[in-house]
């Protein structure tokens, strides 16, 4: 009896909300057992009489998953962004990422990256082509960082092994953590291909009648006519913003000091013709302190610089490596990977994170703009989630999501100006 009266409440809420916002119909249909059914599943065979039209603006990891979840669930949805999925200036753009699941006592962000990794999984399989690479992944953390961390993964049952240094070196003979006590190394961990994964959700979400555009997407400041699309209205019963670091250039009193942007460089390291060593079927990435590196798959080491506290200007800024980045790179390298010391730097990329006040994720529904939403705050660990944030915001969207504890914790309200320079947790 008490299951049904709270799911009547639920419905009542969800009703109420989505009336309130002007989408008219759509509160009955969330209200039918077909409804929550049909959005709950991936392919859904149908369009369901009744949905709002879906405008998402940005095609990376927040839009492009969300927006294909929303039309496999039965929705009409549009999918917008400025340059196209995966382009150079793109938070969800470049080579590769990593994926791993270590992240201290943010469990949540364990669960979500083993459950991104089954969808990874699932959906290359789907897509036809290789998007992830199980390597695994060694990180290196002080010693109070490796306790917390390994009671989480015990508490979860998620595989790991700690290991002194010459045990990585017996292993993986390529590498030097000689100035370390121990290493953690995650089984489980991998690479995921980046910009080609985008360009893949955005084919896959417009072969399942999805509508993908190329436009610039500004807010009219009309509440009942918000969006416009290269200077002319765009009507959509809902709006998803998740355009990355555009995000504080298009609500700018919303979030312009709850997210920055900081520059990020990488350098990917070549490898002599015959030495396959630092492959991703013989090594697994590498997540140092302040650098992390992804195996070889088939465009070099990458090896990610650090620089702290410089933003980065998203459509205007010079995408030109730094000398004295460069230079860094090469004595990690050194250091860490001897056998491509002298190697030449056979690629580069210039991009930016886009990183909340304390790296969750912001998810929420614009407070003075119903049925406006902004998603992104992806803090540098948002891409391997990719999948995962799909399914959770379609749901949300959709009335029939329940996860609270994320909804919580990507709340507006609990988010904050950002005082200080902040690290992104990839």
């Amino acid at each position: 009896m008490d299951e049904k009266i709270n799911a009547e409440a639920a419905v009542g809420t969800t009703r109420r909300r989505l009336m309130g916002a002007g989408l008219t119909g759509m509160a009955a249909a969330a209200a039918s057992p077909a409804f929550a059914q049909v959005s709950a599943q991936p392919g859904a065979p149908a369009i369901i009489r009744g949905l709002p039209d879906f405008a998402i603006v940005g095609a990376g990891a927040f839009g492009g998953w969300t927006a294909l979840s929303l039309r496999e669930a039965g929705a009409k949805v549009t999918l917008i962004d400025a340059y196209g999925a995966g382009n150079p200036r793109a938070s969800s753009g470049d080579e590769s990422r990593l994926l791993r699941r270590s992240y201290g006592t943010r469990e949540i962000y364990t669960r979500w990256a083993g459950r991104a990794q089954e969808l990874w999984e699932a959906r290359q399989e789907e897509m036809g082509r290789r998007l992830f690479y199980n390597n695994g992944s060694l990180r290196t953390m002080g010693a109070d960082a490796l306790a917390a961390q390994r009671a989480t993964f015990d508490r979860m049952g998620v595989p790991y092994e700690v290991l002194k240094p010459e045990e990585v070196s017996k292993r993986w003979p390529q590498v030097n953590f000689d100035e370390y006590d121990a290493v953690l190394y995650e089984p489980s961990g991998g690479v995921v291909k980046a910009r080609e994964a985008m360009i893949a959700v955005t084919e896959t979400f417009m072969q399942k009648g999805g509508d993908s555009r190329i436009g610039h997407v500004t807010l009219s400041g009309n509440r009942s006519a918000p969006l416009l699309l290269d200077g002319a209205p765009m009507t959509a019963g809902v709006t998803v913003l998740a355009c990355g670091p555009w995000l504080p250039l298009v609500v700018p009193k919303l979030l312009g000091d709850r997210i920055v942007t900081p520059r990020r460089e990488i350098f990917y390291v070549g490898s002599p013709i015959d030495d396959h060593r630092y492959r991703w079927e013989n090594l697994p990435n590498i997540s140092d302190s302040h650098t992390y590196t992804a195996a070889d798959v088939d465009y070099g080491t990458k090896v990610a610089a650090r620089l702290r506290g410089v933003p980065m200007d998203v459509d205007d800024g010079q995408r030109l490596p730094s000398a004295f980045l460069r230079q860094q790179v090469e004595e990690y390298v050194a250091r860490r990977m001897p056998g491509l010391a002298g190697q030449p730097i056979v690629a580069t990329r210039i991009c930016q994170t886009e990183v909340s006040d304390n790296s969750h994720f912001i998810v929420d529904e614009h407070p003075d703009m119903p049925g406006v939403w902004v998603a992104g705050g992806g803090s540098g660990h948002a891409f391997k989630m990719g999948p995962r944030i799909g399914e959770y915001l379609s749901r949300r969207l959709l009335g029939v999501g329940d996860d609270a504890e994320a909804d919580k914790l990507f709340a507006l309200s609990a988010h904050g100006p950002i005082k200080s320079e902040i690290r992104s947790t990839e």
